[in-house]
């Protein structure tokens, strides 16, 4: 449905290109099925990771230190379980995706997760220090902060990781939407300015295929069998001749040339979908708040307007957006919608834009509860 999160619009998807690399690699018998493999993935295709991040994005490291995952999820899994005892906690943004926050609320312990407040900077250093100072973790998303999209600041960033150099603290790094910034140049990975202190998580299901279910963690050399250990007793490995697909995919070349072409296109769909809704929605109950950066906007709601009620009556509509309030912590809650912009054309982005709107204008407004 228009407004669904990580959607990649369909004329930028690769499909003939991972098909053709798939059929090359299958005649050579290439990740053809066969026994269990190291569950540290596919030596090509962490060569190939590795040479991706340091060129793209500063990180510092090598193939060794590399462990595929099956998605950004399973890489927060394998940082929670190995990263935090029984009595550690972990500092989590204030709001928070809600794949972090479940995975902590799971254990059973709300005091593992010390929720931080989030600001035009990004996570609030002074405050989680305030707060626990000698948490063991720090899980964020500096390059485009999750839901609200802005990116941490250099000086937010040289706080933390000094904060976890200090206090011999890990700091998780989501590197979520890094690759589609729209304006202006990408601040460095925090891998890349303390490879002792982080582990680095990147994916490729958004700017690929969101069925593709690869991802990877990056740690010290320390961490590597830990994180090897633990990832054994979930699924094992990923799917082989998937592995050898994206290390062609990425080796020779198609990655960067992708990115850049849906940097432009995804750029376009942004600005579209900025205007559309300011042209139908009611400025005093609904605005945007545009990112540079991501496939997705945070739409603001009038406080008192229920934005789970408005998620409902949207989907009724045949509009798929997401409530902001359920990612923050209890008792901070803000009223808004996250809405994706791939995978629509002109026509029926303005269609949905304007049943959003009809939504929107007539939605009750009542205090929320505590």
């Amino acid at each position: 449905m228009p407004f669904a999160i990580s959607v990649p619009i369909g004329l930028t998807a690769p499909d003939d290109i991972w098909r053709r690399l798939g059929n090359r690699l299958r005649a050579r018998g290439a990740g053809a099925p066969s026994g269990y493999t190291d569950p540290q993935g596919a030596l090509p295709l962490r060569e190939a990771i590795a040479d991706y991040v340091r060129r793209s994005r500063s990180v510092r490291c090598s193939a060794d230190q590399v462990v595929i995952t099956s998605g950004t999820q399973q890489g927060l899994h394998l940082a929670s379980q190995v990263l935090l005892g029984a009595d550690d906690c972990a500092w989590v943004e204030n709001p928070a995706y809600r794949g972090i926050t479940a995975l902590l609320e799971s254990t059973g312990r709300r005091d593992a997760m010390v929720r931080v407040p989030v600001d035009a900077d990004g996570i609030d250093v002074e405050a989680g220090i305030r707060l626990a100072p000698n948490a063991r973790a720090a899980f964020v998303t500096p390059s485009h902060q999750y839901p609200l999209g802005m990116p941490m600041s250099m000086a937010r960033r040289n706080a933390l990781l000094a904060w976890a150099r200090t206090h011999r603290a890990w700091v998780v790094e989501d590197d979520y939407d890094s690759e589609l910034r729209y304006e202006g140049y990408p601040f460095p990975s925090l891998q890349g300015l303390d490879p002792e202190r982080v582990v680095y998580l990147g994916t490729f299901s958004k700017i690929l295929f969101p069925s593709l279910r690869l991802g990877y963690v990056i740690v010290p050399d320390d961490l590597v069998p830990a994180f090897c250990g633990a990832r054994v007793l979930m699924d094992r490995h990923a799917p082989t001749a998937d592995q050898h697909v994206l290390a062609a995919f990425i080796a020779e070349g198609h990655l960067d040339r992708h990115i850049r072409r849906v940097r432009g296109v995804y750029a376009a769909q942004r600005a579209l979908l900025i205007d559309t809704l300011g042209a139908r929605l009611p400025r005093e109950r609904a605005w945007v708040q545009p990112g540079d950066q991501g496939m997705h906007v945070v739409l603001w709601l009038a406080e008192g307007i229920d934005d789970l009620d408005v998620v409902a009556r949207a989907a009724q509509a045949g509009v798929a957006v997401r409530a902001v309030s359920p990612m923050f912590a209890p008792g901070t809650a803000r009223p808004g919608l996250v809405l994706g912009f791939g995978g629509f054309d002109r026509e029926r982005m303005e269609a949905a834009a304007q049943r959003l709107a009809e939504v929107v204008s007539s939605a009750q407004s009542r205090p929320r509860k505590p």
